[in-house]
This record gives structure tokens, C-alpha cells and sequence, in this order.
């Protein structure tokens, strides 16, 4: 017994001395911090915006971390990856093409390592502008075409299509996603995406897929 506790001390002093010794010529190392990849996207048809830069900051983290995210055809498309933790604020900024700023708005909230909750972010205008909505999450949905104009006394009808991806820029094959109309006075929309005219306006057709939505602007004209 008394040779079994001796062993047993022996072993855990050596086990100090060894951490010790490596602290000293820097051997000892912590992992990187968890984090999480989440993907930005965004509808912008209709306005002069061409970037959409995206700052994060937190009391733990020293240095800001600043994303760019492009603007191609009128859809914002893009991933930010953040340290997992509380209190991350998030603030977006739009841009246009002449680098003068349109839009801004930030959220501040908890990120996990992993999946997390969809986030949508309100960007007030600071002229004349419309607000835009940016969302971020773990897909990406992009309905095809991002805009579109039918006539009453022509075409009454549009197909739009919805891709959904992940962080990884992998198409999900399997999403389902739920179409909606936000003016059902202007035009309506089928399960299946088909857009149909009702009267003269604007609308925007959504399609959602586990809380994260893409979206075409729908212009009715006579």
C-alpha cells in the first residue's frame, strides 16, 4: 500500500515538473476557440447597393473582424465565420458603387459553435432610400429570377425557382421550401413557385426554408 501511494506521488510530481518545464519553452498551447460559420445573403434588387460590409466586434474579441460581402445581379451572397460567445455585435453597412455609404444596422446577440438561430438584420436608409433586410444563418435560399416584370394585358405569369444552400456553398437537393407573396393584391404564388398577376404594383415572392428566406421583386405593369 504504501509503495502503491508512493508510485502514485511520484507519478504526479513528475506530471507537474513535465507541464511545468513545457509552459516554460512555450510547449503548452490552447486550441483555437470554437466557432461558427454563418452565411449573409440578401435580396438588393432595385437599389444602388454593391457591397454590404459586415464589422463584428465583442468584449473578448481585441481586434475587430471586418467581412465583405459581394453584390452579383442584385443578390448579397456571402459567409462571416465568428468566434462563438456572447454579446457579438453585428453591424452591416451598403454600399454603392461610388463607395458612399446607403444603408446601416446592427444586432447584437450569442453565437454557438455550430447551428445557430437565423438572424435578420433591418438596414435603415440614410437618404431616400428603401430598408433592406439581411439575413444570416446556416443556408443560403436564392430564387431565380431575383426579379421580374409581367403585364396584365401580356405575360401574367413568371416561374421562380429556389436554390438553398449551405455554409459550404453545398446545394441541398432535398429542401423544400414554402412559397408566400407579401401583396397577394398585385400577384399571387403557387406551391411550386409560379407567380401569377392580379393587378398593377409591386410585390416581393418569398421563399423560405428552415427560417431563412430569398426573395424576387415582382413588378406588375399594364
Amino acid at each position: 500500500m504504501i509503495r502503491g501511494r508512493l508510485s502514485s506521488e511520484a507519478f504526479a510530481l513528475a506530471l507537474l515538473v513535465t507541464l511545468a518545464a513545457c509552459a516554460e519553452h512555450g510547449v503548452v498551447t490552447q486550441g483555437p476557440p470554437p466557432t461558427a460559420t454563418l452565411s449573409v445573403s440578401a435580396n438588393l434588387s432595385g437599389t444602388a447597393v454593391t457591397m454590404v460590409v459586415v464589422d463584428v466586434t465583442a468584449p473578448d474579441i481585441p481586434t475587430m473582424l471586418v467581412f465583405n460581402i459581394p453584390v452579383v445581379d442584385g443578390l448579397a451572397s456571402g459567409t462571416i465565420t465568428i468566434p462563438a460567445g456572447s454579446n457579438r455585435t453585428i453591424t452591416m453597412r451598403a454600399y454603392d458603387a461610388g463607395g458612399v455609404q446607403t444603408h446601416s444596422g446592427s444586432t447584437t446577440v450569442t453565437i454557438q459553435a455550430g447551428g445557430n438561430a437565423t438572424i435578420s438584420i433591418m438596414l435603415t436608409p440614410l437618404t431616400g432610400n428603401l430598408p433592406i433586410t439581411i439575413t444570416i444563418g446556416s443556408f443560403v435560399v436564392t430564387v431565380t429570377p431575383s426579379s421580374a416584370t409581367l403585364h396584365l394585358g401580356g405575360t401574367t405569369t413568371a416561374q421562380l425557382t429556389a436554390t438553398v444552400k449551405d455554409t459550404q456553398g453545398n446545394t441541398i437537393g432535398t429542401a423544400v421550401v414554402t412559397w408566400a407573396t407579401d401583396n397577394p393584391g398585385v400577384a399571387t404564388v403557387s406551391g411550386s413557385g409560379l407567380v401569377t398577376a392580379t393587378a398593377v404594383g409591386t410585390t416581393s415572392i418569398s421563399a423560405v426554408y428552415s427560417g431563412v428566406a430569398g426573395s424576387a421583386s415582382i413588378t406588375v405593369a399594364q
